[in-house]
Order: C-alpha cells, then structure tokens, then sequence
C-alpha cells in the first residue's frame, strides 16, 4: 500500500475516533486523550512532502502508525456499546493498563516517525493519572446504573440458561422413551408388532437426534426450524407440529398421512425424511429450501425475478401439482398457496418444490387443539365454490394456483389487509384482483384462466404446462421484455400500474418520458440564502429512516426528490420533496456485504431515467450496481467489477463516467461495457497535469469535457474531450483555506455559463469559481468554521442543483442533507 493511501486510512480513522469518544459510556477522558494525541500527530503527518513519504523507514512507521491507530479505534469502540460496557468496567475497573500500552504505542509510534514533536509534553504521565482517578470518579458515580445493567444481564443469562436447561430435559426424555419402547419390543410380542407395522410406514427420527438451530417460519399447524439431523450430519428443516395429545385413531390417521408424502419421491415434492412421533415431540423432518417460501421472498423483497424467472418458478411448481394430481390414486393438495411454494439456488436459477400437501388430519387436530392461528390465512388462495362449502377439486387447487401466479407476476400480496368478509364477497360474486395492463398478455390469460369463476372453464395443470412453455418461447424470441424491471416492460413508463384492493379500482396513468440530465442554468448574479434548511437527516449518525450516517453523494430529481449514498449504512436512502421526517431505503440496507442485495459504503448515486433505474458506486465492494428504481426491488445488477470507484456522472448519451481512486484515472462506459475508454488521469499517481491523486466526484459538460475533484491535489481539473493532459479550473495552490486554495474539493458541479460550483470539504464552504479565471472564486454559503448550525457544515461531500436553481449539500459529518434557496 502507498504512503499516501496509507495516510488517507489514517485520517479517516481518526475522525471515526472522534465520532465515537463522544458516544463512549466509561473511561471518557482517557479515550479523549487518545483522540487528542492521535489528532496531534496527524498534524505534524501533513508537514511531510512527497521525498519523505518514500523512504522506506517512513513507509513502515506509517503502517505501524496506521494499525495502532486502528487498534485504539477498537479499543475505543468497546465502551460505546450499550449492554456490554459496564461488565468490562466492573471486571477491570478502568483498564488502566491498556490505556497506558496505548498511550506507549503511539508515543513509539511518533518517535519512529521523527516528527520533531515534544514526546514528553504530550504524553504526560501526570495528566494520565489524572485522567484516570476522573474516569474512576465518574464510575463510581454510575455505581446504581452499573449494578441495575448487571442485574438485567443475569436474567438474561438465567432466561438463555432455562431453555438450554428445558432442551436437555427434552433430549433426555426422547433417550428415555426410545430405550422404553426397546424394553417393550422384547418383553410384549403384540405391541412389538404394532411399533414395527409404525416404524414400517416412515423413518422415525429419535428427537435427541436432532438439533433445533433457528425459527425459520410459522405455518398454519408448524413451527418451522432450521436445524441439523445429528446421527447423518445433514441441514435439514424440522417443522415441530403444534399437538399435545393423540389418541391411538388420531396417531394412525397421522401415521397413515405421513406414511403417503414420504413414499413420494418427485424434483419438485419436498422430500420427507422422516418424523418424530414421541409423546410431546411431534416433528416432520423436511429438506431444507434456503431460500425459504414464495411469499416470505415477495414480501420481503429478497430476490428480483425476471420474466424468465417468473415462468420457471410457475413451471416447476405446476408440475408438482401435477405429479399429485396425476399419482394412481391422486392426491389434492388443498393448501396451495406462496406459503407452500418453497425455493432453494439451483446451478444458475431457482429450484422450485411444493410442500405440506395431503396434510388434512394434522391440520384439522392442530386447530383443535390449538388457540394459535396460522400466520396468513387459507382465504385469499380458496376457489368460489370452496366459500360455498363445496368440496376440494383438482379445480380448486388449480384456482389457487392462478392466485400464486399473481403474486409471482405482481410482487403483491393477495387482497392486502382487507377484511375476510369483503374478501369472501369480492369472489363469490365472480370479481377478481386487478391485473396490471403491463404484464404481458400470455401472464395475463394464464391468470385469467386458472381462476375461472367456474371449476369447469379452468384449465387443468398439463394444460396449464403448456401454456407456460408458450410464454417461454416467447421469451427466448425476445417478444416479451427479459429486463430485471418485472413491471415495466415499456421504459416510457416511469412506475408499474398500481395494484388496487377490492375495495377500490383504479388505474394510475402512465407517465411521459423524462427528460435525460439537463445542466442547470443559473444567472451569474445569483445568491443564495446563507441559512440552510435540513431536508434529510439532522438527527445524528443512526441507520433508522430519519438519521443518515455519512452521506456522501447525492442526486436531486426533477420532482426536487433527493437520492442520497448513505455511507455508512450501507444503502441509498430517497428523500421526497416536502417530507423532511422520513426517508425510504431504495438500495441496500441490509448491512453490508457482497451479496447483490446489499451494498458495502457507497459514495455516490444516479438516477438514470431512461431506465428508471439507480446507478451506485459501491465502493468497499469494488463495483458500480444498478438497481431498478421501484419499490420493491430487492438486488441490483453489477455494471462494472474490480474498481475503487468513488465518483461517477453520466452524459446525455448515457454515456457512464467513473472515477477510480486507485488507479487515479476517470473511465467512460457505455452501459454494458466493463473495461470502458480512459477520459482523465492515467499516468500514476501525482500533481502533474496528466496526472490525478485520489480522484473523487466528477462533472460531464455539454461539449463531454471531464471535471474531477482531484481530492489529494486539492484541485479541480478539466479534461477536454480527447485531451492527454487536464488544465486546472480551480485551486492547485496547495492546501489552504485562501479564496484561491482548496481543501479536499469533493462534490462539483458546472452551470450553462461554465461555472463552476466545489464542496471545499475541510475548509466547511461551498465555492464558486467563474469559468477562465482559476483565480477569482467566492464563497457561496459555509465558511463559518466547522459546526452543526445551518450556516456551518462539517466536511460537505457530495453536491448539486435542482432545476430550479436551489443548492443541494451533503453534510457528512452533520449527518444531513441541506438545502439553500435562491434569494
């Protein structure tokens, strides 16, 4: 790793240390000593020149320095915890030891680095011993809170020690009732036959061979655990059927029922290994589907199918019911519904198996004896003539099928919320949910079909087989759209019609395309109010929907709606305009992580409204995503791998521009391209004019001239089209806080005048430099020194305009959004 980039880890750290002393719940002063050295000896860092950075002794103080800074950052960060920190204190009452090999790291740290610094001024044994005997004090003081925290933590441990203590008692029970009913098979010749004809019917799984791990899911007589069968070392699912006593008629009516889904062996049946069938432990031990059921998917928002997807998943499930359907002696499923359509990877797709089917006996007796009602009803999947108390047909399961097929088509569930009874209304009299006008019309007749108001007009499972072979071959033809946007197959359309309750049907219009990119116009004499408004954030570092935690880029619609790259976090959060409460996550937000669902500290975001679709630089991830911009959307698609992108802008050709801070270079994309064509930088890192240093945010003009804030150089260049080497339009004057220097320049933008517009982010303003004079530049709001007040920022990131003119800023520190208005 390079000094440099060694020292950007360093800086960076350090402001994280700063953010966490103020959260610390014990040992305050002595964290804030830390920070306070650490801090101090990154100033004398900034002495160093490019000759010192590359002797080889100074490299590896660096790195040296580098991890004991990482070290106190973890040190630190434990007595930020909420539930934890007084144990620590209580066991080693204010970890003086660790605070001193700290405080001698770092002092051998600076002596390494021979920064000229006074070592025994700053690290001062007296004003560490007086920092102790206050953080003692202070302890001393939350003696009440400490002891009332220890108290609640030991009836949690009792609680946790309970039910490890309830499981052994269940595990010795299940040894003691097998070895009983060994004894029996020996002693009593005529209960030794009735145990073997049982034992016969399936595979009893003993309860001590199994391993409860997690509650995975709650069906309508179940609870569902992922758990491990010990005696075969395999992943299984063990749904624990919610029954306390069985007479012998009820068990042989199980037995029997049991008996019929284990003997059947299909791709898309979920294999049954086995059950428990000991007294108080009544268990089904299933495959296991990591991907859980259907519904849970849909609802969730876990996975984005496309159209291809659509049709396998209805193939395979169809053909499952049909496999039953078509067994010697047929068997209705009669519980067909999302619930029971499970899902697992499978090689490039999905594998697809239907379950609890043949179940009436069990569910009947857990209903009896059970208070407990399944999670979602049977109502919104049961055909008519069921309602009527008809009874169940190959009809009526096909009838649930069509209402699967919805959900699968519109991401929606079934009559959302309404009431039973307008449900049972809405269907008897032949009314039915309302399809979206842009799904394809084959989906649409499938749909149709398979909920036909009369049994005999639906078509039976081999037919609808067919049908569904019909829509692929469409698809491999490309006459239906194969785009990750299930709902909007004409990229006119902006968002997918809306689905509507029986209560009320409406259609929402279709919305015009939108216009690509404008660059702002903006009158040279324009000002701006020097008192922001917080439109997001401003409730301190937090991940719930009205806190952001260092949001660096940002985009501003046409509507004045603001995307936001909300760093650490790990998602895009979306503010609209006029609703500065609460934001909605649109990408990401599920910690980070590789995974296409998640995102790992992106810092930057576009809308691309030809797609309606937002392109994200997903930094710590090494790749640029595009996540279709809908709401329920649950992973995006990787554009571009292995890139230390940061910054990124797309033209009005849909051209994409990244910057890339470890090759300190800018590439242009056209989408779908992954090496892409180089427009800025290049020539390895430096000050050069062919050269970049950290490149961060950029800007495309309309004549496709580049402008990069070149973070390290602390400068902004511009890059003509075809150019080998960029001209400096902004600061290059080194550091400094002068109206002709900037300090870290990170969000630009450029108006119809050529104006140019720079986040200067450790100099806490906005600047303005007029086009041809590098020289002559104002402050446009900031400037007051680094605060939380609405003329203040603290390190402002990420940049823009709306249409109207009103200035857009990403306050990283603040952890807001600031809006200021044009006077």
């Amino acid at each position: 790793m390079n000094p440099t980039a060694v020292l950007n880890i360093i800086y960076r750290t350090a402001v994280l240390i700063k953010k966490t002393v103020k959260d610390v719940k014990a040992n305050q002063q002595q964290c804030k000593r830390l920070e306070e050295r650490i801090d101090a000896i990154n100033q004398c860092l900034k002495s160093l020149n490019d000759r010192d950075l590359k002797r080889s002794e100074i490299k590896q103080s660096l790195d040296n320095f580098r991890k004991c800074v990482q070290e106190c950052l973890d040190f630190i960060t434990q007595f930020k915890e909420k539930t934890s920190w007084f144990v620590r204190v209580f066991k080693n009452q204010n970890h003086k030891e660790q605070f001193q090999e700290l405080n001698f790291q770092l002092s051998q740290c600076a002596n390494d680095l021979n920064l000229g610094i006074n070592l025994k001024q700053l690290f001062d044994v007296k004003i560490d011993e007086n920092d102790q005997k206050t953080d003692l004090n202070t302890i001393e003081s939350k003696i009440d809170d400490i002891a009332q925290l220890m108290e609640q933590m030991k009836e949690e441990q009792y609680n946790h020690y309970k039910g490890i203590q309830e499981n052994i008692k269940q595990r010795l029970n299940s040894l003691k009732y097998n070895l009983q009913q060994d004894i029996i098979k020996i002693k009593d010749p005529v209960k030794a036959k009735e145990i073997a004809e049982e034992e016969h019917a399936f595979l009893h799984i003993p309860f001590h061979d199994l391993i409860q791990e997690k509650r995975i899911g709650q069906g309508g007589f179940a609870d569902v655990y992922r758990g491990r069968w010990l005696s075969r070392d395999h992943e299984v699912a063990i749904k624990v059927i919610r029954i306390q006593f069985l007479d012998d008629r009820i068990k042989g009516d199980l037995v029997n029922e049991i008996s019929t889904m284990h003997k059947i062996r299909y791709d898309h049946i979920l294999n049954i290994f086995g059950a428990c069938m000991e007294p108080n432990n009544y268990a089904l031990i299933v495959e296991y589907m990591s991907l859980g059921s259907l519904y849970d998917i849909l609802k969730q928002k876990r996975l984005q199918f496309t159209w291809s997807d659509r049709c396998s998943i209805a193939n395979q499930m169809t053909k499952g019911i049909n496999y039953l359907h078509k067994l010697p002696r047929p068997i209705l499923h009669r519980d067909i519904k999302s619930l029971n359509i499970l899902m697992t990877e499978h090689v490039k797709g999905f594998l697809v198996k239907v379950t609890d089917f043949g179940l009436a006996k069990i569910r009947h007796e857990t209903s009896r004896q059970s208070s407990r009602g399944p999670s979602v009803g049977t109502l919104p999947w049961k055909a008519p003539e069921l309602l009527k108390m008809g009874r169940h047909t190959e009809a009526s399961d096909v009838y649930a099928l069509g209402i699967v097929f919805w959900e699968l088509c519109t991401e929606c569930e079934p009559y959302d919320e309404a009431d039973d009874s307008i449900i049972r209304a809405f269907v008897m009299c032949g009314d039915r949910l309302d399809i979206p006008t842009n799904i394809p019309k084959r989906f649409v007749d499938l749909i149709s079909s398979a909920w036909a108001h009369e049994p005999q007009k639906r078509p039976n499972c081999q037919q609808i087989l067919n049908l569904i072979k019909a829509i692929s071959s469409e698809i491999d033809e490309n006459k239906i759209s194969q785009a990750n946007v299930p709902l909007v197959l004409n990229t006119n359309v902006a968002n997918s019609d809306e689905i509507v309750s029986p209560q009320q049907r409406s259609q929402s219009p279709e919305r015009p395309k939108k216009r690509q990119y404008e660059i702002v116009n903006i009158t040279a004499n324009t000002r701006w109010k020097r008192n922001g408004v917080t439109i997001a954030g401003g409730n301190g570092s937090g991940n719930t929907t009205n806190e952001l935690h260092w949001p660096y880029g940002l985009f501003v619609d046409d509507d004045q709606t603001v995307v936001i790259a909300d760093y650490r976090n790990h998602r895009i959060m979306e503010w609209k305009n006029g609703d500065t409460t609460n934001g909605q996550v649109v990408a990401g937000g599920k910690g980070q992580g590789n995974g296409l669902h998640q995102l790992y500290c992106p810092t930057d975001v576009l809308i691309d409204k030809e797609t309606v679709s937002l392109i994200i630089c997903d930094r710590e991830n090494r790749r640029v995503v595009r996540w279709p911009r809908r709401s329920d959307t649950t992973q995006g698609e990787i554009l571009i791998d292995d890139i230390a992108c940061w910054g990124l802008v797309m033209d009005e050709q849909r051209y994409l521009y990244v910057s890339d801070t470890e090759k300190n270079e800018v590439r242009r994309y056209q989408l779908g391209e992954k090496n892409g064509t180089l427009v800025a930088g290049g020539n390895g890192q430096g000050d050069d004019t062919n050269q970049l240093n950290y490149p961060r945010y950029l800007f495309v003009d309309r004549d496709h001239s580049v402008y990069v804030s070149d973070n390290n150089n602390h400068r902004v260049m511009k890059w003509n089209k075809g150019a080998k080497e960029g001209i400096v339009v902004a600061g290059g004057q080194g550091e400094g806080s002068a109206l002709t220097q900037l300090y870290h320049p990170q969000g630009i933008v450029v108006d119809t005048l050529g104006t140019l517009y720079v986040a200067d982010s450790w100099n806490h303003r906005v600047m303005r430099w007029t086009q041809g004079d590098k020289k002559q530049s104002t402050v446009i709001v900031g400037g007051n020194g680094s605060g939380a007040g609405a003329n203040q920022f603290k390190h402002p990131a990420g940049l823009s305009f709306d249409r109207h003119g009103n200035l857009y800023v990403a306050d990283l520190i603040n952890n807001r959004v600031q809006r200021f208005s044009i006077e």
